[in-house]
């Protein structure tokens, strides 16, 4: 599975906080920190949980069989990438919104 459990639990969080925060503005050490995590430290922590869930299944590990596991990085920072387009929208829109 290229997205486990963890994943589609962290995308469920995303999306739980941005309907909590949309009218809130964020600091942008804030948005460092969650870029970092989101960047390198959640597809580590789903990588491990990917591979420990492959060697309770089968056992024995080839390194074919986790070889997906390194698409986690891509997928999170796609991820990164979709949330900062609509952190910029939003901004973009509140700029505007105020020049009227």
């Amino acid at each position: 599975m290229i997205i486990g459990y963890f994943d589609y639990i962290v995308i469920g969080i995303l999306i739980i906080i941005n309907i909590k925060f949309w009218k809130k503005e964020i600091n942008r050490k804030i948005g460092c920190i969650v870029g970092l995590i989101f960047g390198i430290v959640l597809p580590i922590i789903s990588q491990w949980i990917e591979i420990q869930r492959v060697k309770m299944t089968i056992g024995i590990m080839d390194n074919y069989e986790i070889l997906y596991t390194f698409f986690k990085f891509p997928i999170y920072w796609i991820i990164v990438i979709v949330q900062v387009i609509v952190i910029d929208n939003k901004s973009s829109n509140r700029y505007w919104d105020n020049q009227l």
